[in-house]
């Protein structure tokens, strides 16, 4: 065979490995894309369950990476108010020694923003009328604050006034106010104790929210100074995730569909129609299944679960401001509220193992994957409560009103099960 036979010959069987490798790569991505609930063989079957809505007013609110802020009106879930307290650091463990002869030139407050509610079209400036006062009291670090949990502040106003968010942060230029709060030549405990801390909102009636994100580095108190030897220096005091914060939310019930509750007279708010999870100390759903895992014990004493995904479907479906994930969370003997053990908290939302509470616009649901949790139920006996609350609850402001446990396209676990 002479060399150009030869040429010919490879040429043909590179052509003929090349479709080959396509089509396994397309293989890959096609199972990528198969809906998990029918990948199992069994029985399959369906769970109903009743629910109720509760208060979830003892959320904690200390040190978390990103606070809301701001105030909103809302038909359904009635009025909030939210606001960070933060604490005043410094970089050094020694303490600060601004002197007699520092000059403060100004005072710049950088805060760096991660959403807005509502979602404005990219790129629409939006004004935003903050205003910033010291504490009264100073933050305890290491303290368990809770969502309900206010903080009295001082008629110390530092920052009252509107900028224009475009993309990324607002820089807010402080008033003179704050030069004799930061002016100081102490420890560090001592100056803590002296600032005692910042109060951060929007304007009462500004029908907006923003989530402040404290782990950007570019999150900062910045002060800008010169002496008589020097004419330019900056000093950052610390304002992001290494200062202590608190969240502090507020609502006022009174003409949404939770007022009951709120009055204290109704425990909860029954289900079957509809249920409602709200952020930011809001609501929160709890699951009762205890006559399905009674009844279906007796039936099938033996049954191994498969697989089984909670749906939980939204109840106006041509809403598109809603939250991104429900979380799932169990009860135990012990009266500890934990993640159920299905949860892959990490689960990627556009591959076939992500429907761990993320929303499948398809079916207008968001999906949790309890295969083993509905397995321990069975097992056990005893359902002590499924809670649904909102992922990122402390930093998202998206609430969401789904469907109940009777009528059309109720609240359920489809499953897939042997014996």
């Amino acid at each position: 065979m002479n060399k150009l036979h030869r040429l010919i010959l490879s040429l043909g069987l590179l052509l003929l490995l090349i479709p080959c490798a396509c089509t396994e790569k397309e293989s890959d991505l096609g199972v990528n894309l198969q809906d998990p609930y029918t990948l199992y063989s069994g029985t399959r079957d369906t769970a109903y369950m009743s629910a109720v809505t509760l208060l979830d007013d003892s959320l904690l609110a200390s040190n978390y990476a990103a606070g809301v802020l701001g105030d909103y009106l809302d038909p359904v879930f009635g009025y909030t108010k939210a606001i960070i307290y933060s604490e005043i650091g410094i970089t050094s463990t020694t303490g600060i020694s601004l002197t007699d002869d520092v000059i403060i030139d100004s005072v710049v407050m950088t805060l760096v923003i991660d959403t807005l509610y509502p979602i404005l079209p990219e790129g629409t400036p939006c004004p935003m009328h903050f205003i910033v006062k010291q504490l009264a009291e100073a933050i305890v670090p290491d303290s368990n604050y809770l969502s309900r949990d206010s903080i009295a502040t001082s008629n110390n106003i530092l920052f009252d006034g509107t900028v224009t968010f475009v993309a990324d942060s607002v820089r807010l230029r402080m008033n003179e106010n704050i030069y004799s709060v930061l002016k100081q030549n102490c420890p560090s405990e001592e100056f803590r104790n002296n600032t005692k801390g910042l109060s951060l909102e929007l304007a009462d009636h500004s029908q907006m929210m923003a989530t402040i994100d404290f782990a950007a580095t570019n999150t900062a108190l910045t002060m800008y100074y010169h002496t008589a030897e020097v004419d330019s220096m900056t000093y950052s005091f610390v304002i992001n995730s290494g200062a202590s914060h608190s969240l502090y939310f507020r609502h006022d019930y009174s003409s949404s569909v939770m007022r009951e509750v709120a009055n204290g007279s109704l425990p909860s708010l029954a289900g079957n129609e509809h249920v409602y999870l709200q952020p930011l100390g809001g609501t929160k759903v709890l699951l009762d299944m205890q006559p399905f895992i009674d009844n279906f014990r007796t039936k099938h004493p033996s049954a191994v679960i498969h697989y089984a995904e909670l749906l939980l479907p939204i109840s106006d479906t041509t809403l598109t401001q809603n939250p991104v994930r429900i979380m799932a969370l169990k009860h135990t003997a012990s009266g500890n509220v934990v993640y159920v053990t299905d949860l892959d908290y990490n689960a990627n939302p556009y591959t076939y193992t992500g429907y761990d509470g993320y929303y499948d616009r398809s079916r207008h649901c968001y999906r949790l994957r309890v295969s083993r949790h509905l397995q321990e139920l069975l097992r056990s006996g005893k359902d002590y409560g499924t809670e649904l609350v909102i992922d990122a609850r402390r930093s998202s402001a998206f609430s969401v009103v789904l469907n109940g446990t009777e009528g059309e396209r109720p609240i359920a676990v489809d499953f897939v099960y042997s014996e």
